[in-house]
Order: C-alpha cells, then sequence, then structure tokens
C-alpha cells in the first residue's frame, strides 16, 4: 500500500511539474516560453500542448469544457494570439469536474495535419491523427489500457515514434515503446 501512494504521489508530481507540453518542432528555448506564454491564456484549468504549424503559427490541444458541461479533448490554430475556431478532437467526454486528460502531446505530421496522443484518467493512452485542412479527426486508437506517467511524442518524415511510462500495481514503471512507418496508420512495438 505505502509503495502504491508513493508511486500515485511520483505522478501527480510528474503531471503538475510539465504545465504545457510542447512538441519536438519547437526548437530553440525562447520560442519554446513564448508558446508557453500564449498557452497560460487558453481558458483551462488542465494541461495545454502546443507546437507550430507549417506558416510558424501556434497550434494548441487541450481539455474544454462546452456549455452543457461536457469536457472533450480540442485543438485551435492561434494568430496573433487569437483562437481561430476550436476544433473537437473527441466526443463522448465527462461532466464531472476535473483535468480527465492529464498527458497530451501533439506534432505536426507532415503537410497534412497533426499527430495527437492523450492520457484518459482509467482508461489508457490513446492516438489520433487531425487533418489540419478538412479538420477531421481519425477515429482514437487505444494504444494502452494503463495509466501512465510519461508521454513522449515524436515525428519525422512518415515515421512517428510513441514512448510511454506504465504506471505498475507495485508504483514502478514501465517503458512501451511504438513506431509507425506509415505516419500514424499502423503501428509496431519497438524492441
Amino acid at each position: 500500500m505505502k509503495q502504491q501512494i508513493i508511486g500515485i504521489i511520483g505522478v501527480l508530481l510528474s503531471c503538475s511539474a510539465l504545465a504545457a507540453e510542447v512538441g519536438r518542432d519547437v526548437v530553440n528555448q525562447e520560442d519554446d516560453i513564448k508558446l508557453r506564454q500564449l498557452a497560460e491564456r487558453i481558458p483551462s484549468n488542465c494541461r495545454v500542448a502546443a507546437t507550430r504549424d507549417s506558416n510558424d503559427q501556434p497550434v494548441f490541444f487541450w481539455q474544454h469544457t462546452f456549455n452543457d458541461g461536457t469536457r472533450d479533448l480540442v485543438m485551435a490554430t492561434s494568430l496573433e494570439g487569437r483562437l481561430q475556431g476550436i476544433r473537437r478532437v473527441t466526443y463522448g467526454g465527462s461532466r464531472s469536474l476535473g483535468c480527465h486528460f492529464p498527458l497530451l502531446a501533439i506534432v505536426k505530421g507532415g503537410q497534412w495535419g497533426w499527430h495527437l496522443v492523450w492520457m484518459r484518467m482509467n482508461k489508457g493512452v490513446y492516438y489520433a491523427r487531425m487533418d489540419g485542412a478538412a479538420w477531421v479527426s481519425s477515429p482514437p486508437k487505444r494504444m494502452s489500457t494503463d495509466d501512465v506517467s510519461y508521454i513522449e511524442l515524436t515525428s519525422l518524415n512518415t515515421q512517428v515514434n510513441l514512448n510511454w511510462l506504465e504506471i505498475r500495481n507495485d508504483g514502478s514503471s514501465l517503458l512501451h515503446q511504438m513506431m509507425s512507418d506509415d505516419e500514424g496508420r499502423t503501428w509496431n512495438k519497438q524492441r
């Protein structure tokens, strides 16, 4: 029991230490700071992930509360500090208070859009592709049923890498690595 509590505290500390996840497209610290400052303006008490589009405009991914109280994931571009068209990524979210998606990641996917990864509390890790022109998301693919303490998402050309640390019952973590050679359409475990 003591190890489980320590493991949970470690997860909470790691979640709170990362206020905003920034995609690997960000190469310098100054730009990283600018994205984080813009992300702080988004009306959400939960994590915000950010990257830049091909026009160097910020793109954000976060949990949004809709008028009916449903909390789901959305994304939007930003032009001169103003969000441009919030696009829904997930459906069927929760109406209960809290951050239901504690870990988020977004990276640019070629010229077509974005790769998105998130952890939903008590439901696991999910991946989806968001088309940047039609603003249509692929159906979310469940990558794991476990809760995790860390997510890393990278993309180079057609290769996408997804790594996460699974939280085990004994309080330890287990590294999982997945790779896609076809822009996230199919996935294989890395060895």
